[in-house]
């Protein structure tokens, strides 16, 4: 048994396929179905089924998957040690929401860029929560608390929502609101009890169209209160207060708790949003389970 071998069971445990594992590792199909079945010889076991054209992991493959991620991180900090001793440019990974890095990390980042010469920035606005556990970013931005997670959590901020309408009566005004998968949050609860309807004409995770659509004075939907203060006062349109407030929680690995740049990014990215109330400590948790 070797790690590469054990490298390949966590690519197709990631793709469910050997041939989307090959090319995620840049080797061939036949190559990962050889190494899988050499291993489980070896090991007199079963990694993977054929379920509906995928591969499932077995119990027993499932009962290393834990190790494996061990063995995985591991791996990258000893690539992030060897790469070190070349300090010339560090190169972090941060995940966020769209609004946020548009309407409060865009405009200060230039600044921060010219006061840290050695820090380089790559930053993931999907909307799909990265794994931390998994080494998919370095930093993120959630609102909410996360699930527990072998990272540090602090909460550094919250973002308030406001409610945004034709302020002279319109028959049927265009209700916006976020895709079906994000339709439970505490703004859309607010939205959809003012707007008495579940049923929007539009869905969109993107802030910036909601705040276009608003601006036309003829659609409901509600924005963060940053991103209203150009429609505040103008007199076709109503921007009221909601109740709703969302949390800003900022995750980051361990191993990066004394590294003194991640220091400052890390410092630089609190310094953002104001906070009225005292955060928790940086808090430890455990492995998702």
């Amino acid at each position: 048994m070797n790690w590469d071998d054990f490298r390949i069971v966590s690519a197709v445990c990631k793709t469910g396929s050997f041939t989307r594992a090959g090319r995620l590792l840049q080797i061939n199909e036949t190559t990962v179905g050889r190494r899988i079945g050499r291993l489980e010889t070896d090991m007199g076991l079963t990694l993977f089924d054929a379920v509906d054209g995928m591969r499932q992991p077995t119990q027993a493959c499932m009962a290393i998957l834990r190790g494996l991620k061990d063995m995985e991180k591991a791996a990258d900090e000893i690539r992030r040690v060897l790469r070190g001793h070349d300090l010339a440019q560090r190169r972090f990974r941060l995940s966020t929401i769209a609004a946020i890095a548009e309407h409060w990390l865009a405009p200060q980042l230039p600044q921060l860029l010219t006061d840290l010469p050695d820090l380089s920035l790559s930053i993931d606005t999907s909307d799909q929560n990265v794994d931390m556990s998994r080494w998919e970013a370095d930093f993120a931005l959630r609102l909410g608390r996360p699930k527990q997670g072998s990272f540090l959590m602090r909460r550094i901020g919250q973002i308030d929502f406001v409610l945004v309408r034709p302020r002279a009566p319109v028959p049927e005004p265009l209700l916006i609101a976020y895709p079906e998968a994000l339709i439970e949050m505490p703004e859309m609860e607010a939205l959809f009890h003012k707007a008495g309807t579940r049923n929007p004409r539009l869905e969109t995770s993107s802030l910036n169209l909601m705040r276009e659509i608003l601006s036309s004075g003829r659609a409901l939907g509600v924005l963060p209160e940053t991103m209203a203060g150009g429609l505040r006062g103008r007199a076709d349109l109503c921007v009221t207060e909601t109740g709703v407030s969302r949390d800003i929680w900022l995750l980051s690995q361990p191993s990066l708790r004394d590294d003194p740049i991640a220091r400052r990014l890390s410092a630089w990215l609190s310094s953002l949003f104001a906070l009225r109330e005292e955060s928790a400590d940086l808090l430890p948790k455990n492995e998702f389970s």
